[in-house]
């Protein structure tokens, strides 16, 4: 489970600028990230399939690309500043 340090913070990545905010759903690691681009906010979720392979998808579906870069990003960010 992420802690609460993790709450908000902002990522770049390719002179982007996220900002990231976890959401309160218990039970599941999900985040809202707004880009300073033009781009439309997005919602992940980490969410496991049939083989139990944990992934990063998108809510609602159809940006699952974003999704799993967006998501490691998260997590390299998490894992980088625990």
């Amino acid at each position: 489970m992420i802690n609460k340090d993790f709450d908000k913070f902002e990522l770049e990545f390719n002179g982007v600028v996220m900002k990231v905010e976890r959401l309160n759903l218990p039970g599941h690691n999900a985040f809202r990230i707004v880009f300073g681009s033009s781009r439309q906010p997005l919602v992940i979720a980490r969410a496991i399939n049939a083989d139990a392979a944990r992934f990063w998808t998108s809510i609602p579906e159809g940006r699952q690309k974003e999704a799993e870069g967006v998501g490691a990003l998260i997590e390299e960010y998490i894992k980088s500043n625990q």
